[in-house]
Order: C-alpha cells, then structure tokens, then sequence
C-alpha cells in the first residue's frame, strides 16, 4: 500500500485534534470493527463523495478493498484539509464571504466551530463563559439522526463530519477551555497555553499519537493502541458522555502542570515523563474513539 505522507503533509499546516495521524489512527480502528454490510455502505457513500476522485483516494492503491479502507482514512481527515481550500470560507468570520456553491455539497462552509466543545473549566474561579452552538454538541447528535434518517446526499456529506467530530472530541483539548483570574477568556483547548518554543499545549496533544503518516505506522500504531487499551464491556454511545469524559481527562491528565499558561517567550517547560504521559493517554483516547465510531456506524447504517 502506498504512503500517506506526501498528501497529508500537504495539509500539515491546517490539520488539528491529533493531527492526520490520530484521525487516521481512530478510521482504521473503527473500520476494521464496521460489520460487513456497514462497511458496504461507508464504501459506497465515500465513492458518491465530490472529493473521492482528487482527495479521499488520491494515491490510494488500485486493490478494491485497500482502496476502500484508504478512502475511508482520509475522509476522517477530510474536515481539516477543507480549512485551508478556497473553495470553502471560514463562516466564524465576520463579514466572511460566501463561495460559490458547488455540486455534491450543501454548503461551502468550513465549519471550524464543529470540531470541539469547549466544556468551561475554572481552577481558580475565575468567571466563565459558555460556548454556544453550533459546536461538536451540538452537531454529533445531528449527524446521528441524519446518518440513520437523512437523504443519500446528505449522508454522504455527513459521514465525513461523523468520522473527524467522534476523533476530535477525544482528544481532551477539544472538550475543554480552561479559564483563569489572569487570563482574558478562555485558553481555547490548550491554544493560548505555550509549553515549549513555538508549540503550544493544543498542538502537543494534537501530535501525541506521532508525525508519521505512512499506513505501515497508522496500522502499527492502531494495533498498539487496541492491544493496549480493549473495548470496553459497555460501549457509551451517548457524544455528551464523550465530552464529559475528555473533559474530565483534561483536567486529570493534561492541567498537571499547575495554572500556567507560559508565553512564546518563556513557555512551561514540561518533564520527559508528562510526554510519555500523553502518549500513553493519547493511545488510550484513540483506541476509544475508533470503537465508538464502529459501534454508531454499525447501529446507523446496518
């Protein structure tokens, strides 16, 4: 099978939550758990998809069933890359201008406030602020409904948005924002918090799974995870549970250093053992994501 990394690090610069090694991670563990005939839908609505041909199979092999599970990878990573095509616009701007509509797709919008819930989080007290919808609260239960009772079209725009949303809000930092009497606002998940030169908090986590794209490492790497962390006896199908438990493995496992925030000047210098940490916690995070992908695919689309 061909490598990942020449496309994927096209879009390094606009990928986020586990970065495209994570979202990876999480499609190849939930495919390999889809029931045959779920697996033959997700197949058949990503070849309907208007990006299958230039992206989801871009260097994809030519084996059907290689093919299909490579499709199925890269539509988890799909809802980054559109961050950095023009033919889509950044609707959480103001006075944000719309692009032409094209076909296959209800909309050119990017969405950007879909991939998290910021769950408010003040250790010191701080005063807090809610975040509104839409948001990944919002639009995972949405997209559950739509995935079992929607029109062809729209699940075939939908599945994408499922498989990327169920990896971000695993990843703790997109299920919580931590607020302090010293800071203005929220940190936004860890992205006003600087742990070392020029990286901040966010994007530590983003890339705890590794940088590696090729799907010789993603499988590796998928299998260490599950062999690590099996599934669970009672599989949670419920996304607010989801984010109530990354935002609770934030608070225990990622704000371990105190109520710093750091600055691009002077960031937290963080002990070896809190990356192994998140190594170890990021595996166990993917692992979960990629079965409770499965279990919802199979519940929706058998």
């Amino acid at each position: 099978m061909r490598r990942l990394l020449t496309l994927l690090c096209t879009f390094s610069l606009t990928a986020s939550a586990w970065d495209a090694t994570g979202h990876s991670v999480v499609a190849v563990i939930a495919y390999d758990r889809l029931t045959p005939r779920a697996r033959s839908r997700v197949d058949d609505l990503l070849r309907k998809h208007p990006d299958y041909e230039s992206i989801l199979t871009r260097g994809a092999p030519e084996e059907p069933a290689a093919r299909a599970r490579f499709a199925f990878m890269m539509a988890a990573v799909w809802p980054d890359l559109i961050k950095g095509d023009r033919r889509f616009y950044d609707d959480t701007r103001q006075n944000a201008v719309p692009t032409a509509l094209l076909p296959g797709f209800p909309d050119m919008r990017r969405h950007t406030n879909w991939h998290y819930y910021d769950t408010p989080y003040a250790p010191d007290g701080a005063p807090i602020q809610k975040q509104p919808p839409p948001s990944a609260l919002s639009e995972l239960p949405r997209l559950i409904r739509e995935l079992k009772r929607a029109s062809e079209a729209q699940k075939v725009y939908d599945l994408p948005w499922f498989e990327h949303i169920v990896g971000d809000v695993h990843q703790p930092l997109h299920s919580i924002g931590r607020f302090l009497k010293s800071a203005e606002g929220s940190d936004q998940g860890g992205n006003r918090v600087f742990v070392m030169p020029g990286q901040t908090l966010h994007a530590l986590w983003d890339s705890a799974c590794g940088r590696e794209n090729s799907v010789a490492y993603v499988t590796k790497f998928a299998a260490e995870a599950v062999a690590e962390n099996p599934p669970p006896r009672r599989m949670e199908k419920n996304p607010r549970k989801w984010i109530e438990e990354s935002a609770k493995i934030a608070i225990a496992q990622v704000y371990t250093f105190g109520n710093e925030t750091g600055s691009r000047e002077h960031p937290v210098r963080l002990p070896q053992s809190y990356m192994e940490n998140a190594r170890k916690v990021a595996k166990a995070r993917v692992a979960m994501a990629g079965y409770r992908l499965a279990a919802m695919l199979n519940d929706r689309l058998n």
